[in-house]
């Protein structure tokens, strides 16, 4: 029984592997965890101005859940911001936007 059942979760494996919603649950998952190579922008959102910029291992802080402010762990020092920011992961092909 044992053997049967070995090459039927693999085939199960092999077989969602191709779709998108796996992919992303799985990045999902290294980003809480681990944390994905990424870069941070802060902005001032009165003049847009680029204030400040970090990169490194960024994933989202889940123990801070404050609607108006963000905090995020870069490379594990904590990042509390009330101001724009964006988040680019390192390596991601960018794509125009249509």
């Amino acid at each position: 029984m044992k053997w049967i059942l070995v090459p039927v979760v693999l085939f199960n494996l092999l077989l969602l592997s191709g779709c998108e919603k796996v992919s992303n649950t799985a990045k999902n998952i290294q980003s809480d965890w681990v944390g994905l190579d990424r870069k941070i922008e802060i902005y001032s959102c009165y003049s847009g101005k680029l204030m400040k910029t970090y990169q490194g291992s960024v994933r989202l802080n889940p123990d801070d859940k404050i609607a108006s402010s963000t905090s995020f762990l870069v490379d594990g020092k904590k990042l509390h911001t009330n101001m724009c920011y964006i988040v680019s992961e390192i390596g991601m092909k960018e794509e125009p936007a249509n």
